[in-house]
């Protein structure tokens, strides 16, 4: 891997710091429930970003992009985690992509500027009740009725649907297929009718949804994304940009240095072999494995640069990044014992230390070994595609 910044780069990366700086409000915490109580201060920042032109830069200037190079995107990418700010939603992040490769002209100039300037927002609909990480056994149906799809059936985990304006799902279209064939991928208003949904609280503290569809009649031409039949291979898109993110080093840099702060501030000074050098020498452990995880995804950045698609790599980098995630949580809580319990709103406020931001990572670090795909198909992934070894 040869990447490498530029001195421009790194000029870009100095205003992308300057704008969370000034633009993130002093309340601003960066949670996970913030995305349901503050949902118009995130679309407003996210309006801002996309006036300077950063959301999509690295889109063709045709669907509002920049065609600026991986290294911008990347770039910025790290730090909007870095500050805590979630940029990079369904439709930046996943669909976009996936309409630019398989969408129709006409579903490029309807959906991608829109995107660009943060002005519509999307649900994603893939897991369901009995279809997580195998997601192909997934059970919801796209009947065709002549120039319309009826669907039924019912999806989970998805967030946020009140707020948005669309929902990307997968739903079987050739019921006679094989498992991984006759699905299709379709784009519907969040308004259609028969689309219901009911909100539920997550170990991390914000809601997610229990959707479903009773019935719903979309227009072919105007929903299906690619062709018919094909929304398994559209999919691997959508996840493999999931799993491409460099979120994870980021945010764990962060907080790291928060730790390291207030390990300085209690004047924890010891000997190299004192009581707290097992501490130390964890929380070392923890700044090398966020740097390794920090190259594996710069090396997916060059992957992209030189018009490589990455697939098994991006299985590695969600691995290792959800894991280091895990292991972090682990140091962090025997870092601060006992208080490692409370949370941001936890009284008296005295005894919060690190804002809470511990107990939020112990409470969501489990999930990110199952969310874009559970870390043992990821396995299987790098041993077939990476390895070439035969399936079991």
């Amino acid at each position: 891997m040869r990447f490498a910044f530029t001195a421009e780069d790194e000029a870009f990366r100095g205003e992308v710091i300057d704008f969370y700086k000034s633009e993130l409000s002093p309340e601003w915490y960066g949670g996970y429930d913030e995305r349901d109580t503050m949902h118009e201060y995130i679309k407003g920042v996210r309006q801002k970003l996309a006036r300077r032109g950063w959301l999509t830069m690295a889109w063709p200037k045709e669907y509002g992009g920049q065609a600026a190079p991986i290294s911008r995107q990347l770039i910025f990418a790290e730090e909007s985690a870095y500050h805590r700010f979630n940029a990079r939603d369904a439709g930046v992040g996943y669909l976009g992509p996936a309409i630019m490769r398989h969408g129709t002209e006409e579903q490029k100039q309807r959906f991608l500027g829109p995107i660009s300037r943060a002005e519509i927002s999307f649900h994603q609909g893939f897991s369901e009740p009995d279809a997580g990480s195998d997601l192909a056994s997934l059970t919801t149906k796209a009947t065709r009725d002549g120039d319309d799809f009826v669907i039924n059936g019912q999806k989970v985990w998805g967030g946020h649907l009140n707020v948005c304006d669309y929902s990307f799902l997968l739903a079987r279209s050739d019921p006679d297929a094989p498992k991984h064939k006759g699905i299709s991928f379709l784009v519907i208003p969040s308004d259609t009718p028969g689309l219901k949904y009911e909100e539920f609280e997550n170990l991390a503290g914000g809601t997610q949804n229990v959707v479903y569809y009773d019935n719903c009649r979309v227009p072919v031409q105007e929903c299906l994304i690619g062709e018919e039949n094909q929304g398994w291979y559209i999919a691997t898109t959508v996840l493999n940009n999931e799993r491409t993110v460099i979120e994870h080093a980021a945010t764990g840099k962060r907080l790291l240095e928060e730790l390291a702060d207030l390990w300085r501030q209690q004047g924890r000074r010891e000997a190299s072999d004192g009581p707290t050098a097992a501490v130390r020498h964890r929380l070392a452990e923890a700044a090398i494995e966020i740097e390794v995880c920090r190259m594996l995804a710069y090396r997916i950045g060059w992957l992209q640069s030189i018009g490589e698609t990455p697939s098994f790599e991006a299985s590695e980098v969600k691995i290792f990044g959800s894991e280091m995630t895990q292991r972090f949580a682990h140091i962090a809580g025997q870092m601060l014992g006992l208080y490692a319990q409370l949370d941001r709103r936890s009284r008296p406020q005295r005894y919060v230390q690190a804002e809470g931001r511990v107990e939020a990572l112990i409470r969501q670090s489990p999930m990110f070994s199952l969310v874009g795909g559970a870390n043992e198909i990821q396995r299987n992934i790098i041993a077939t595609r990476g390895l070439g070894l035969p399936r079991a």
